[in-house]
């Protein structure tokens, strides 16, 4: 019986399977003063060019990372993809087309036999998820002994100038309006609090903060914002409400090419199986 939180993400994704790739799949990240194409490539940049490797890919969606991995064509490269929302399965296999092993099930409980693994990646996922410490037991008894582990996550300081942060602000003065959803544990979405959870079975564990891009016009950026969890939890009129007031908010952010400036703060942590 999936818990409270699980059951809203399964309703979510069933409503809007590829959300999370369709806004951060091609958005520039900045990390180290260096620019990525996007969160996913950092992570698929993780994963040696050279040798047999099996890659899992946790809480997948839609297949995005995966599909990055297999455009690669390197020999040796077997690639699993687990998720606990069939929609986003359904979606996965249409973009894979069989070049990964695509499975249904939790974190919690990966299906895969003890030190099987030698790359396991996540993308925005770790931070949504009952039981974490359950979870990165599960990464430490699937993965080979010196195999690696790499997960972007949510969090981080936001831009002064940033449309999320107004959303933010906007969003706080409702929260009398619609109780706010617990999803995860609050110490994934914090630098000390991802070592202290790394802390045990993994070494050499870093942790970098990143700067999404996603600019573009008021609307544009509306319509990336208003499907975030807090924002889709609205009922239709406070919704539209919302909007009306971002719209205006975000004017004197405007560009004098129209576009509004909008950052979102993730981290990437790294780290190698013990």
């Amino acid at each position: 019986m999936p818990s409270p939180a699980e059951a809203y993400l399964l309703d979510f994704h069933a409503r809007l399977a590829g959300v999370t790739s369709r806004w951060f799949g091609s958005s520039p990240v900045q990390r180290n003063g260096e620019t990525a194409a996007s969160s996913y490539a950092l992570l698929e940049a993780v994963v040696p060019a050279d040798g047999p490797l099996t890659v899992l890919d946790v809480a997948c969606g839609d297949g995005h990372l995966l599909e990055l991995l297999a455009r690669r064509k390197q020999p040796g490269l077997s690639l699993l993809g687990l998720d606990m929302s069939e929609h986003e399965l359904a979606a996965a296999r249409a973009r894979l087309d069989g070049s990964a092993t695509l499975v249904h099930g939790r974190a919690q409980s990966l299906p895969f036999g003890d030190a099987s693994v030698d790359v396991v990646l996540s993308h925005l996922a770790l931070m949504l998820m009952d039981d974490v410490e359950t979870v990165l037991a599960e990464f430490r008894r699937v993965l080979k002994p010196g195999g690696r582990v790499s997960v972007v996550v949510g969090g981080g300081d936001l831009a002064p100038d940033n449309a999320l942060r107004v959303f933010a602000g906007l969003m706080k003065s409702r929260q009398g309006t619609e109780p706010p959803l617990m999803l995860g544990d609050i110490r994934v979405r914090s630098e000390d609090g991802l070592r202290t959870l790394f802390a045990e079975g993994f070494v050499d564990v870093t942790v970098q903060s990143l700067s999404v891009q996603g600019d573009g016009s008021p609307q544009e950026v509306w319509e990336s914002l208003f499907t975030t969890y807090d924002a889709d939890r609205l009922s239709p009129e406070a919704r539209a409400s919302l909007q009306e007031s971002f719209l205006q908010a975000v004017q004197p952010l405007r560009r004098a090419d129209g576009s509004v400036p909008l950052s979102w703060g993730m981290r990437q942590l790294t780290a190698t199986r013990a």
